[in-house]
């Protein structure tokens, strides 16, 4: 048995969106009950495309009322789960996924939005859908024909439709990951990959009083030039966070790399008569140049360069000797085609696109082993992976205690280098980053 129903669409602990969703309530008659995909195939195979539920949900049986009509009340109120469509949760891998995931999830009034989630099966219809080109046409500024949606209804489909597009607008390294909130903004620095992407679930476990804003690396997208200097990726960062927060004390932080460019920020700060109420460096080397320069080795930067994407060492299925074989192209490809399979790319990223990122990171990593910091006045929090990467040599305060006159205090955080900054290791991250958070806030104050 299967009744159909419109209810008010729900927007989350944030909004109600007030649209219609169409459910659909099902008695099963066979036991197991059908699959909520298979359902959906079949109802779109016998009704139009608006008439196909946006979710499903499982009944033991129909609620009545005491003249045996459907309770229609009860349904409403029923407190049974609904079901979308059934398939794996893939964030956003680029930034022009992220922006349009965050566009999606304000349209649909969702809590978050996958790159290979349906437009219409997360509740979407015709009017949302004019809502949502038009702010793609705001954000982006280009304009998209409304059949494009239709043609292929997922963030994925249409961010490749962006990429391929000429023209862009005026390039800035800060990202407003989540600008909203009543604190102070905190900042924090990409890692060597470039990307900001990551720290999506650190800036959502901070809480939505908390402003996050992120620095993505000039050269990504191939419009600007790589920078080769920890002091000039300071220095433009600076002027960029000045936009949002003209004068100090700041809050700055950065992941691996990003705390290295961090503490620069810091010091040139400083210098110009700039408070820094917390510099936290999240499982950060302080660079040390008798070590040798990284870019020396480029089968170990490109393998590095895999983990950074994601990848799991055993990925890499592939003998030492023979990696060592493969041209430079190879290689990268090798590994790009691995980050596909393991949706931590989108498909149709090109090779040149990806040795552009490979740059991105080999610049990066070759920028922190040229640098020789001078020495700072802030206070630095390190927030320190409880597990060690093997043969990484680790002192207490992974060399950071000589670079600052006020101390390092050493916060450690469950997770390696790598797994730290992801769920579900991110939790404890964000838990121990608030509090450093509340604390400079509080200190300030008093």
């Amino acid at each position: 048995m299967l009744l159909l129903e419109q209810r008010e669409q729900d927007g989350g602990p944030h909004k109600p969106t007030g649209d219609k969703l169409l459910v659909a309530y099902i008695v099963p008659e066979q036991k197991p009950a059908p699959a909520v995909n298979e359902l959906r195939s079949f109802l779109e195979n016998k009704l139009p495309h608006y008439m196909v539920p946006s979710a499903f949900v499982m009944l033991h049986s129909l609620p009545l009322t005491p003249n045996g009509k459907v309770d229609r009340r009860a349904l409403l109120d029923s407190n049974q789960s609904i079901s979308g469509p059934e398939s794996k949760f893939v964030p956003p891998r680029e930034i022009t996924e992220f922006q349009l995931a965050h566009i999606w999830a304000d349209v649909l009034g969702v809590d978050r939005v996958g790159v290979r989630d349906n437009f219409f099966e997360l509740g979407g219809h015709s009017l949302l859908a004019v809502r949502l080109m038009a702010q793609i046409q705001q954000h982006f500024g280009k304009e998209l024909p409304l059949a494009t949606l239709f043609e292929g209804a997922t963030v994925e489909h249409l961010a490749c439709i962006l990429r391929q597009q000429a023209g862009s607008s005026a390039w800035s390294p800060l990202v407003a990951i989540q600008p909203a909130g009543s604190n102070p903004a905190f900042f924090c620095v990409h890692p060597g990959g470039g990307n900001v992407l990551c720290y999506i679930d650190l800036a959502h476990h901070l809480g939505p009083e908390q402003p996050f804003y992120a620095f993505q690396s000039r050269g990504l997208s191939g419009e600007q030039p790589v920078c080769a200097r920890i002091e000039e990726m300071a220095s433009i960062y600076i002027e960029a966070m000045r936009t949002v927060q003209p004068e100090g004390p700041y809050l700055l932080g950065g992941w691996s790399v990003g705390g290295v460019v961090a503490f620069e920020m810091a010091r040139q700060l400083e210098a110009r008569g700039q408070q820094v109420a917390l510099l936290a460096l999240i499982d950060a080397r302080a660079p040390d140049r008798q070590e040798g320069l990284i870019e020396d080795d480029d089968v170990t930067v490109m393998a590095s360069f895999g983990q950074h994407l994601g990848l799991q060492p055993e990925r890499i299925n592939i003998s030492f000797d023979h990696f060592l074989s493969l041209s430079p192209d190879e290689r990268l490809a090798y590994v790009i085609e691995e980050a596909k399979n393991a949706d931590l790319m989108p498909a149709d990223i090109t090779l040149c696109q990806a040795r552009r990122l490979f740059e991105v990171f080999k610049a990066n990593v070759t920028a922190v082993s040229n640098y020789s910091p001078e020495m700072a006045n802030c206070r630095i929090a390190l927030m320190k992976a409880c597990e060690r990467i093997p043969d990484v040599a680790q002192e207490l305060t992974m060399g950071w205690d000589g670079l600052t006159e006020n101390g390092v205090e050493v916060i450690e955080v469950p997770g390696n280098h790598f797994t730290m900054i992801s769920e579900p290791h991110v939790r404890s991250l964000a838990e121990r980053l608030k509090s450093c958070i509340n604390d400079a806030i509080v200190s300030e104050q008093s």
